[in-house]
């Protein structure tokens, strides 16, 4: 028809079979409207098709898009509702458990205070984790226009990154085994979530709680991430907010419903054992952050990045023997070299992807890619990532 679309598309020298009826997808952007139309297509000959008009594509849309069905604001609910289910139930993956399990230490021990105090906590740690996932998306979406093909997760791909990550979690183990109360503030935990920086460990808790998820996927969360990363930025920063409110909701419900909390377990000597038990995830945890980082760089970048982990733990060493002075001053400074780590060669630059211990397996490269399919060879691709512990569990 005169007001249609055509779309044109060569066969490719890949395919030696003759066309086959094709269907799929057809996703139109027209500034920050986004509609979708399923296409049905059949070889054969294809008429002619005059040139159109801008707005007489706008008036009326080909056949086969009349027949589909707008994925814009109606569809939007049931993503929204996914999202939400995803991060609620990413409370359950074994990368966020050790630091919800502190935060539902600091619910416990914070019972006897008022009842808007303990709303303002779970607010803060709400913005803490809605804010995080905004700024994630943000990121995400300002690489993704600049041409770097990013997904969730992608700053596990930095061998800096990941150093520092095992380095805080290492900390907080040490924290709560007891080697140095280091950092106990902005994590929320003890008596000072009475004081004014107890508030802002409820929201650092829920920065922490973003990071420790990145690893980490749940069911739900695949198709609002897809959805997102396809849409508008005013779009994909509302999935990813909705994420976010899913992961905060337990603890926000808890501050809003005090009788939940009331199930909880009353608070006794018994959490001072809890709490060091919990150290121990902690410390696998940066196991397997370094074996992540062995992966991305080499030998030398475990080493260095060990060795940056026993300047930590002297770094909290001096800190917890020193009483203030000198003593906690040579500390910083020991934290700050072994954050300064973080910016060796060793850890800036990724190491080459090494081949699976098959042997018909061998490293991805395009021109290897490019020549199989030249040859008329089936090609498999192992996309996959170290870091991903849903991608390792599905291996």
């Amino acid at each position: 028809p005169s007001n249609g679309l055509r779309l044109s598309q060569k066969i490719s020298t890949y395919f030696v079979e003759p066309p086959v009826p094709m269907s799929g997808v057809l996703v139109v952007h027209e500034g920050d409207a986004v509609k979708a139309y399923r296409v049905d297509a059949q070889p054969g000959e294809v008429p002619a098709v005059p040139a159109a008009t801008e707005a007489q594509m706008r008036a009326a849309p080909v056949d086969g898009a009349r027949r589909g069905e707008s994925v814009g604001a109606s569809g939007l609910p049931v993503v929204l509702l996914f999202a939400v289910l995803g991060g609620l139930i990413l409370n359950l993956m074994p990368c966020v458990f050790p630091v919800l399990a502190m935060k539902a230490m600091s619910v416990m021990q914070a019972g006897g205070e008022t009842a808007a105090l303990n709303r303002r906590h779970a607010l803060a740690y709400t913005a803490g984790v809605v804010l995080s996932f905004i700024a994630v998306a943000a990121l995400l979406m300002g690489l993704r226009a600049g041409g770097k093909a990013l997904g969730w997760g992608f700053q596990l791909q930095s061998p800096g990154f990941v150093f520092a990550l095992s380095a805080v979690i290492f900390a907080m183990g040490l924290s709560l085994s007891g080697l140095a109360h280091f950092g106990s503030s902005w994590m929320g935990a003890g008596q000072r979530l009475a004081a004014r920086p107890g508030m802002t460990g409820s929201f650092f808790t829920g920065v922490l709680a973003v990071i420790v998820a990145s690893p980490c996927t749940a069911p739900f969360m695949a198709p609002a991430l897809g959805f997102a990363l396809a849409q508008p930025a005013a779009i994909a920063l509302l999935v990813f907010a909705a994420l976010g409110l899913g992961l905060a909701l337990p603890f926000l419900l808890l501050g809003f419903l005090p009788r939940l909390a009331a199930l909880l377990p009353r608070p006794g000597a018994w959490m001072e054992t809890f709490k060091q038990l919990m150290a121990f995830p902690m410390y696998l945890t940066a196991v397997w952050l370094l074996w992540v980082l062995g992966g991305l760089t080499s030998r030398d970048g475990m080493a260095l990045a060990l060795f940056g982990l026993v300047l930590v733990a002297l770094a909290m060493w001096l800190w917890g023997r020193s009483r203030g002075g000198m003593g906690q001053g040579l500390a910083i400074v020991v934290l700050v070299a072994a954050a300064s780590l973080s910016l060796h060669p060793t850890l800036r630059e990724a190491g080459p992807a090494s081949a699976s211990s098959v042997s018909n397996w061998e490293p991805y490269s395009d021109a290897r890619f490019d020549q199989l399919r030249a040859e008329g060879r089936s090609v498999f691709v192992d996309f996959t990532a170290d870091w991903c512990l849903t991608c390792k569990l599905n291996e």
